[in-house]
């Protein structure tokens, strides 16, 4: 029977204990590896559930000929600040949807000019709460005002004050009475407008502020008038 110092006893023990060590040690690794890997999968998973589930707007600009059909389509490139060229067009447009009345039949299109003026307004603002004060106002609801006459509005200037968000505007209100024999008044009106860009987010939103133009403040005052009855 070989002695338990005998070399070769050692050396068969030294191998086989050598063989399994390295098992052992790659099972483990084998574990850490493969818990790792779990980890990442399921942060992967996480993430792609997450962005699938995000709404995103992706703006495409779409070139038509003479005839309509379409040319060529290409992502547009992201304006980081709109040209101050549509930034005047757009306040220009808000002033006419809030200041302008329509005829009182149909009533659908005033109340869709009033909801296009809303679409301009930062919803959590001071601008808000005066529009809202504004057309509660039966002197001023374009609903109620649209029985007796018509206003149109024409914007003579679009100014931005340098160095500031805020923008000056002028413009002309012309009502036109349905009564027979009334006078035509005409004033002239000036305001100033706090803006802040926001980009849009829905496709309303795209559709009715593309630029993402909202109005913070909003502050107007008649500065003329040729007469006539009041508005």
């Amino acid at each position: 029977m070989p002695h338990a110092t005998d070399p070769r006893l050692l050396a068969a023990r030294n191998e086989f204990a050598h063989a399994f060590g390295d098992l052992a040690r790659g099972k483990r690794n084998w574990q850490v590896a493969s818990w790792w890997l779990l980890g990442l999968l399921t942060v992967l998973v996480v993430a792609y559930v997450r962005l699938a589930g995000a709404a995103r707007i992706v703006p495409y600009v779409i070139e038509v000929d003479q005839l309509g059909q379409i040319a060529s389509v290409g992502a547009a490139d992201v304006m980081k600040t709109p040209d101050s060229r549509l930034i005047a067009a757009q306040l220009a447009t808000f002033v006419r949807t809030v200041r302008t009345v329509l005829p009182a039949s149909p009533p659908q299109l005033q109340a869709d000019v009033m909801r296009r003026a809303y679409g301009f307004v930062d919803q959590t603002s001071s601008a808000a709460s005066t529009l809202n004060a504004y057309f509660a106002d039966p002197a001023h609801d374009p609903r109620v005002l649209g029985r007796t006459l018509t206003r149109q509005v024409r914007v003579t200037s679009t100014l931005p004050i340098p160095g500031t968000p805020t923008w000056k505007l002028r413009w002309t209100e012309t009502d036109l009475p349905l009564e027979v024999g009334v006078l035509t008044r005409t004033t002239g009106w000036e305001g100033y407008v706090t803006v802040r860009l926001r980009p849009p987010t829905t496709i309303d939103a795209v559709q009715d502020n593309p630029l993402g133009l909202f109005i913070t403040s909003i502050n107007w005052t008649e500065i003329t008038d040729t007469g006539g009855p009041p508005a």
